[in-house]
């Protein structure tokens, strides 16, 4: 019985198992922090973009072609 649990606390194997799932997390984490900062940024030039296109003005461009 003693052998047994001196086994069982010698492995690492579930160590390892939550490290890697602490990282995850970790990395997770960051994606969703940089995707709420920079979510909002290109729509606010989108919206801009749009503004400006609207409102500018378009010069009418002399008729192409040959006239006979």
């Amino acid at each position: 019985m003693l052998y047994a649990i001196r086994r069982f606390l010698c492995r690492d194997n579930g160590a390892v198992t939550v490290d890697w799932v602490v990282l995850t997390a970790i990395a997770a984490s960051f994606g969703i922090m940089v995707f709420i900062a920079l979510g909002s940024g290109p729509n606010d030039v989108g919206q801009t973009m749009q503004t400006h296109l609207e409102n500018a003005s378009v010069a009418q461009l002399p008729e192409l072609g040959y006239s006979q």
